[in-house]
């Protein structure tokens, strides 16, 4: 019989290079060594697989040069967070 695995949520690493002064942070801060810096010193995504989502290199960055988005399978519609509130009995913006 084979199992199957439950593939984990796919990340998205964003760099803006237009933002990003190489200062490599982002890169030493990244617990399992995604990101790279170039011959330039900007980062890269070197391995997409490793990431597991943790943003250090978004938080660390002191450009906000760099995102970490999370994928998920099963996207939600925004308008379904106003229902779940209209259920609570919450107003919008509480």
């Amino acid at each position: 019989m084979t199992e199957t695995k439950k593939k984990k949520d796919e990340s998205r690493i964003d760099i803006y290079k237009a933002w990003c002064k190489a200062c490599g942070i982002c890169a030493a801060f990244c617990p399992t060594h995604v990101l790279a810096r170039d011959e330039a010193g900007y980062p890269y995504v070197k391995d997409i697989d490793k990431c597991i989502q943790c943003a250090w290199c978004e938080i660390r960055c002191p450009d906000f040069a760099i995102t970490v988005e999370k994928k998920n399978k099963s996207k939600k519609r925004p308008d379904d967070d106003e229902k779940d509130e209209e259920e609570r009995g919450v107003a919008p913006g509480q």
